[in-house]
C-alpha cells in the first residue's frame, strides 16, 4: 500500500438497480458487477475500459482520471471514468498496487456484426497476488499469494501460490502470518471469513504492504480442500504430495483454499499449476519475521529494499530463476548435511575452474525468465515476440547446461544435476525455425511466421505482395494516361484504397473514377479494378492471418505440452546460476568453503559481517567466535556503545544463514554444527500498529525464543531487558541467562550482548558462559573504537563518550559526569533527590570555568577532608596494621 489514504474498495453490493431509466448497456454492466461485487469492474465500451457508479470514483481517485457525468440533466446521472484500451496495463498496475482486484469485462462479439446489444462478459480477474503479466510484475521474484490456516493446536497451514511461474507449496508448522509474509514476500493473504475479528485487524494494521481478504470458510474445510486438490490433479489421494496423514491437514486446508480461489479468479481450471510441494519441517532452517528483519536479509530495519540487505549483496545470478532460488534459499536455508556437502563441493569446483565458470555464466546470461514465459504461452496470453524469446531462452538453458556436463566436469555436482534433465533443444528448434526473426509483439498478418515454413502461407504472401507491387505499377500507369503527375494511391481503414487528386487536377479525373470524399485540397476516388485489387489483398491477408494463426496455435499447444519439462529445465537453470554466482561471489569477496556438520560446534575464524564490509570504505576488522554445547554455550558480550556489539552479533548469525544457504562465507575459516533455527532479539521500538510498547514487544520475542529454541538453535540477544527500569531489567537478563544456560533446559548456543556488567560475574558460576568485549581505548580524554572482541568483560560503557561524540552540549555532558561520579560512589537505591547535589541551571555560556563556578559540590566539607587524606597517603610506606587504622578512621569520618 502506499502513504497516501487507502481508496475505498469496490461495494460488496451493486450501485443500482436495473429499472426503467437505465439504458440496456447500464442494466448489461450492473448485472456483469452483481456477479463481482468485490472487484472493480473495466467494462469495454469500443476503444475504452469504462467504470461506473462508486468503481468509478475509484478509479478516479487512484488513477488520477477525469470523472465525469453521464446523463448530467437526467434526474439519475452516473458517475464515469475510463481509460484507453491500449493503456490497461498501466492503469491496472496502479489499481493493483492499491490493493484493489480488478475484472476484466471485454466486448466477445464484433460490433458490427452485432445485432442491438455487444455481447461482453469478464475473461479475467486479477487481485493483487495473482498477476501473471510482465507489465504487472514487480521484477524477478515472486509475486506470492498466500492462505494462511490456524488450528486449535497452535499449529498452522500455510499454502504460496506464485501464479506466474505456477510454483505451489504448502506447510505446516507454529509459525505467525508476519513471519510467513516476512518469509515470502506475501503480496496478497487469503484467510478465512470466520477468523477472529481482532486478530484479523491487526493482521491488517501490522502488514501495511500486504492485501489481506476473508473468503468462504468453506474452502478451508480439509475435505473440501482435499476434493479440491485431488479434481485439480487427477489423482486418487495426496500421497505423492506428501499430505497422506492428519498430520497435514493444515497444510492441506491452506492449499485447497489458495488453488479455488486462483480458480474462482481465472475463472477456470489455472494450467500453469501441475505439481504441489509440501515444504517439511526437518527439510530447512525456519527463520521467523523477527530475525529476517533484524539481520536485515530481504530489508533494512527502516523497511528498505535493496543496498544495505543481505539478498542485494549476495546477489550475482544472472537469471530471473537464479535470483527466485537465491531468495528461497536465504528464507529458508538447508539442513540436510548430504546436499549442504554436495552444494558447497560444486561451489569449490565452479571457483577453482574460472574459465569454465565464466562460460557459463556468459551462456546463462541469455536465459530468460522459462518459468513464466511458459505459463503465458500455457494459458494464450503471449505474443510472437515473447514466443522467440521463450524459444531462444530454451536455446540458451540447453547450450549453458550442455557447457556445464562438458568434458573435465562430469564429476561435479551440477552435471549431475543436468544429465537427468529433459532435452527442450527440439523444442527450441521448432520456435526458432517458424517465427520470423524479429516478429511484432501481437498477431499481424504476414509478419509472424518465417517464409518457407507453409507452402499455402506463402502462396498466400505471394498474393498479396504482388497485388501490392501492381498497385504501384497501376500508380504509375494512371499517373501517365491522365496526366495527373500527382496522383497517388492511398489507404484508410474506412475507404480501404482510393485515388486521391489534387483539387487543381480534377477537371482530368477520368469518368470512370467514382469519388467517395471530398477533402480540403483533394479528393478520393475509387475504380473498379482499384476494388478487385483491394478485395484481393484483404483475401490473401485474411488467408494469412488464418494460417498464421493456426501455425501459432500449434507452437503454443507444442510448449503447453512441455509444460513440466520447461519447468524442470528452469529449475536446473536456476540451480546452475545461483550456484555458480556463489562461486563468483567467493572469488570477488575472498569468502570461504564452511565445514557444515551434525555437531554444536560454531568455529569462526576471522568472521566478517558480508554486508557492511562491502558498505565501508575502510577496511573491516574481522573477529573470532567459538561456541559449543558443553565449553562455551553462552557468550556474554559487553562493550561501549558504538563498539560494534550488535554487528558481530548479526554477523555470526549471517554466517550460519549463508553456510547453511550454500554459500561460501567471509571468514578465514569457519565450522558450522548445523542450526535447525536462528532466533534474534536484536534492538525494538514501540510498534503502535500492534498496540505494543517497546518492553512489551522486546519481553513477546524473548518469550517466543525461549518457548520455541532447541538443542540445535542459535540465539541471539541484544540489551535484553534495556525497555524498563534499570533493577527490572537487570533481573530479567540475569534469570533469562541462567535459563538459556540451565542444565535442564534445551541449551541453544548462545550470544547475549548486554549492558548490564553485573551479568558479567555469572561467569564464575555457570561453567559454559563465557565473558567477552568489545575492545577500546582511552586517548586524551576521548574514545577509540578498535571493533575488536576479546575475552573478559569491558569495565564501563562510556557511554558519556558517545554522546560527546553525538554532539550533545557540553554543559550537559559536564553534568553528567559528576551525577555519573557520584552514582558510582553510591548505592543508587539510596540516593534522592534531596541527597543530590542542586541543580546547576546549565549556563550554555562559552566561558567553561564560569560556568563551573557556579556549580555546587559533589562532596560535603567531611568528604572533602577524606580526600585530601586518600591522596597524601604515602602507600609506600605505610604498614598493613597502620593502613587498616587509617582506613577505620576515614570510615568514621564519613
Amino acid at each position: 500500500m502506499t502513504d497516501r489514504a487507502e481508496p475505498t474498495p469496490p461495494s460488496t453490493k451493486p450501485a443500482a438497480k436495473p429499472s426503467a431509466k437505465l439504458t440496456p448497456m447500464l442494466a448489461q454492466y450492473l448485472d456483469i458487477k452483481a456477479a463481482h461485487p468485490g472487484a472493480l469492474l473495466l467494462f469495454r465500451m469500443g476503444d475504452f475500459f469504462e467504470t461506473f457508479f462508486d468503481d468509478a470514483k475509484i478509479l478516479a481517485e487512484v488513477c488520477n482520471v477525469t470523472l465525469t457525468t453521464r446523463d448530467r440533466n437526467s434526474d439519475h446521472p452516473v458517475p464515469l471514468a475510463g481509460v484507453p484500451h491500449h493503456a490497461l496495463d498501466v492503469y491496472l498496475s496502479r489499481l493493483l498496487a492499491a490493493g484493489l482486484t480488478v475484472a476484466i469485462c471485454e466486448q466477445t462479439e464484433d460490433p458490427a456484426q452485432a445485432k442491438g446489444l455487444v455481447k461482453r462478459e469478464v475473461v479475467e480477474v486479477i487481485s493483487p497476488g495473482t498477476a501473471t503479466a510482465p507489465e504487472l510484475l514487480p521484477g524477478p521474484g515472486g509475486m506470492v499469494c498466500l492462505a494462511y490456516h490456524r488450528g486449535a493446536a497452535g499449529e498452522a497451514g500455510w499454502a504460496t501460490l506464485d501464479a506466474s511461474t505456477g510454483e505451489f507449496r504448502c506447510g505446516q508448522e507454529d509459525v505467525t502470518l508476519p513471519s510467513l509474509c516476512e518469509r515470502c514476500a506475501a503480496r496478497e493473504v487469503i484467510v478465512a471469513e470466520t477468523v477472529d475479528a481482532e486478530a484479523f485487524r491487526r493482521w491488517r494494521s501490522g502488514l501495511p504492504e500486504t492485501v489481506l481478504s476473508a473468503v468462504s470458510a468453506a474452502w478451508f474445510h480439509p475435505a473440501l480442500a482435499a476434493d479440491t486438490l485431488r479434481d485439480h490433479f487427477g489423482v486418487r489421494d495426496l500421497d505423492a504430495f506428501g499430505l497422506a496423514d492428519e498430520r497435514t491437514s493444515l497444510a492441506v486446508s491452506a492449499a485447497g483454499a489458495l488453488l479455488r480461489y486462483l480458480t474462482s479468479l481465472n475463472l477456470k481450471r489455472p494450467v500453469q499449476v501441475v505439481t504441489l510441494q509440501f515444504a517439511a519441517r526437518g527439510d530447512r532452517m525456519l527463520l521467523d519475521e523477527e530475525t529476517l528483519r533484524n539481520l536485515e536479509v530481504f530489508r533494512t530495519l527502516r523497511g528498505e529494499r535493496g543496498e544495505g540487505t543481505l539478498v542485494h549483496h549476495l546477489d550475482r545470478t544472472v537469471t530471473p530463476a537464479g535470483r527466485r532460488l537465491l531468495e528461497r534459499r536465504l528464507a529458508e536455508p538447508l539442513t540436510d548435511l548430504e546436499a549442504l556437502a554436495e552444494w558447497h563441493r560444486g561451489v569449490a569446483g565452479a571457483l577453482d575452474d574460472r574459465n569454465w565458470r565464466e562460460e557459463v555464466r556468459r551462456l546463462l546470461h541469455g536465459v530468460g525468465d522459462l518459468d513464466r514465459g511458459v505459463v503465458r504461452a500455457a494459458a494464450g496470453r503471449i505474443g510472437p515476440a515473447a514466443l522467440r524469446q521463450l524459444g531462444a531462452s530454451l536455446r540458451a538453458a540447453g547450450e549453458a547446461l550442455a557447457a556445464v556436463r562438458g568434458e573435465g566436469h562430469a564429476a561435479h555436482p551440477a552435471a549431475a544435476w543436468v544429465r537427468r534433465t529433459p532435452d527442450q533443444a527440439p523444442l527450441a528448434a521448432l520456435l526458432l525455425d517458424t517465427l520470423a526473426e524479429q516478429p511484432p509483439a501481437t498477431m499481424r498478418p504476414g509478419e509472424v511466421v518465417r517464409p518457407g515454413v507453409s507452402a499455402d502461407l506463402d502462396a498466400a504472401a505471394a498474393v498479396a505482395s504482388d497485388t501490392r507491387g501492381f498497385l504501384a505499377a497501376l500508380q504509375a500507369r494512371e499517373r501517365e494516361r491522365t496526366g495527373i503527375s500527382t496522383l497517388k494511391i492511398g489507404y484508410n481503414r474506412v475507404f480501404g484504397y482510393y485515388y486521391e487528386i489534387s483539387n487543381r487536377h480534377l477537371d482530368k479525373v477520368p469518368p470512370e473514377f467514382t469519388q467517395k470524399q471530398t477533402l480540403v485540397n483533394a479528393a478520393r476516388f475509387r475504380t473498379d479494378e482499384l476494388s478487385a485489387a483491394e478485395q484481393t489483398i484483404l483475401d490473401a491477408e485474411e488467408r494469412m492471418g488464418r494460417l498464421e494463426g493456426e501455425i501459432f496455435a500449434s507452437l503454443l499447444a507444442g510448449v503447453s505440452a512441455a509444460l513440466e519439462p520447461i519447468r524442470e529445465l528452469s529449475a536446473r537453470v536456476a540451480e546452475v546460476d545461483l550456484l555458480f554466482a556463489f562461486a563468483e561471489l567467493a572469488e570477488r569477496q575472498q569468502y570461504v568453503r564452511p565445514v557444515c556438520d551434525d555437531s554444536l560446534v560454531l568455529d569462526i575464524v576471522d568472521g566478517r559481517h558480508p554486508v557492511v564490509e562491502q558498505l565501508l570504505d575502510g577496511e573491516f576488522i574481522p573477529n573470532d567466535a567459538l561456541l559449543d554445547g558443553d565449553v562455551r554455550q553462552v557468550l556474554l558480550l559487553t562493550g561501549p556503545n558504538m563498539g560494534g556489539k550488535s554487528t558481530y552479533l548479526r554477523q555470526v548469525a549471517l554466517l550460519v544463514l549463508m553456510a547453511q544457504a550454500g554459500s561460501f562465507v567471509p571468514a578465514a575459516r569457519a565450522r558450522i554444527g548445523i542450526a535447525d533455527r536462528i532466533f534474534t532479539r536484536v534492538g525494538a521500538g514501540d510498534n503502535v500498529a500492534r498496540g505494543q510498547s517497546t518492553f512489551y514487544a522486546e519481553m513477546s520475542e524473548t518469550a517466543r525464543i525461549l518457548h520455541q529454541m532447541s538443542r540445535r538453535s542459535l540465539v541471539v540477544l541484544d540489551e535484553v531487558g534495556r525497555g524498563t527500569s534499570t533493577y527490572d531489567g537487570l533481573s530479567l537478563a540475569w534469570a533469562i541467562t541462567e535459563f538459556l544456560h540451565h542444565d535442564d533446559g534445551p541449551r541453544p548456543r548462545t550470544i547475549f550482548a548486554t549492558h548490564y556488567h553485573e551479568l558479567t560475574g555469572l561467569e564464575r558460576t555457570l561453567p559454559r558462559l563465557v565473558n567477552l568485549r568489545l575492545e577500546v581505548r582511552e586517548w586524551q580524554g576521548s574514545i577509540i573504537f578498535l571493533h575488536a572482541v576479546k575475552p573478559g568483560c569491558s569495565d564501563k560503557s562510556y557511554g558519556i563518550h558517545v554522546a560527546r561524540l553525538a554532539g550533545v552540549p557540553e554543559p550537559v555532558l559536564r553534568r553528567a559526569e559528576e551525577l555519573l561520579a557520584l552514582f558510582s560512589s553510591e548505592d543508587a537505591r539510596a540516593l534522592t533527590p534531596e541527597r543530590l547535589p542542586g541543580t546547576p541551571g546549565f549556563s550554555l555560556a562559552a566561558d567553561r570555568p564560569a560556568a563551573a563556578s557556579r556549580q555546587l559540590s559533589l562532596f560535603s566539607d567531611g568528604e572533602r577532608d577524606a580526600l585530601d587524606a586518600l591522596r597524601d597517603l604515602d602507600l609506600e610506606g605505610i604498614s598493613p596494621m597502620d593502613a587498616f587504622l587509617w582506613l577505620a578512621r576515614i570510615k568514621k569520618q564519613l
